[in-house]
């Protein structure tokens, strides 16, 4: 098969771009703090009241800007009643549904040097912010990605390490390969001159994944340099539903289709024979589920090969899609032609 379902992140990098020390003596830097949200406000209420305990250097400035993806609920209460005594609380409203179209409003909101991205259902440490900004502004790096454990509540016995990544945790060895993931995430603005955009047909929302790794991935083809800050420490804390096996399934499917079009639209790779491929793996899951005893849909829990198998068959369903369409980057590109 010429286009795998592994990550297959450009090793190919230009010459290394710099930016200028953005800490300028006589100045406060302003760090932008982004998260988008749609209809979990009791979840943001938490993530909220988490940084209120951030600590922001004297010589520092920040703000946070709350981006409501068209919520229903008590979302605009929540963020106008919120008192951070560090941090200048913005509201936002974004009606298009889709995270990487949240995103992507937050950073036109926006007005830091360094622009920071995590969860509406996270707890940051109290030097979070500190530890991730700090190489920003010493120009030591151009973007991080910081550490995310899963809360207490949401860990499990029978979790391999592929359910604790599809969650955003991350361990060590994952994180000696620097890429951003939402939940702890951040950048130069000046960045944003090379890649200007998250794709909003990536992402929940739209086909459901992938929108901060293929934007890692361009920074990588750009030739920015990235870092992983294992000491910047958010406690991811999702809702307990996410764990049932029809949701890791629903997970699955829509990882499967989010490779397909990055494989076609970006990386120019060809899935060879995609409906033989499909037939194959949609027989595989079918026989071995008849033979091997399985979670109810409801309750928690999802083998990993269940899990591997969905991905593979969508992304084989979705690449028939794809390959129909034009393609939306030049190989490898950075900015989006269509």
């Amino acid at each position: 098969m010429s286009g795998g379902a592994g990550r297959a992140a450009p090793a190919r990098q230009r010459g290394r771009r710099t930016f200028a020390n953005m800490d300028r003596p006589g100045r406060q830097p302003l760090v932008s703090v982004i998260i988008c949200t749609r209809d979990r406000c009791d979840a943001l209420r938490r993530t909220l009241a988490g940084l209120a305990t951030v600590s922001i250097p004297a010589d520092w400035r920040a703000e946070l800007i709350v981006v409501d993806n068209g919520s229903r609920d008590g979302t605009p209460e929540v963020v106008r009643t919120a008192r951070l005594k560090h941090l200048a609380v913005r509201y936002v409203r974004e009606e298009r549904g889709g995270q990487s179209l949240a995103r992507n409003t937050g950073l036109a909101a926006s007005s830091g040097e360094v622009i920071l991205f995590t969860d509406d259902d996270v707890r940051p440490s109290e030097d979070w912010l500190e530890r991730m900004a700090a190489p920003l502004l010493g120009n030591e790096c151009d973007a991080v990605s910081g550490r995310v454990d899963l809360g207490g509540d949401s860990a499990r016995p029978w979790m391999s390490g592929m359910h604790r990544a599809w969650l955003a945790a991350r361990d060590d060895e994952a994180m000696s390969e620097p890429e951003m993931i939402g939940a702890s995430m951040g950048f130069a603005r000046a960045v944003l001159r090379h890649v200007p955009a998250f794709d909003p047909e990536l992402g929940p929302g739209a086909l459901g994944y992938m929108d901060d790794t293929l934007f890692s991935w361009q920074l990588r083809q750009a030739g920015l340099r990235l870092r992983s800050l294992p000491a910047a420490l958010v406690v991811h804390e999702p809702d307990t539903s996410r764990l049932t096996r029809s949701q890791w399934l629903r997970a699955a499917s829509h990882r499967g289709r989010s490779r397909a079009y990055v494989l076609h639209h970006w990386e120019h790779r060809v899935l060879k024979h995609p409906l033989a491929q499909s037939c194959y793996f949609a027989a595989k899951l079918h026989f071995r589920r008849r033979l091997q005893a399985r979670a109810a849909l409801r309750g928690e829990g999802c083998a990993p090969w269940e899990m591997s198998y969905v991905v593979r068959l969508a992304m084989c369903g979705q690449f028939r899609i794809e390959r129909r369409r034009p393609r939306n980057y030049p190989r490898l590109g950075l900015i989006k032609a269509r």
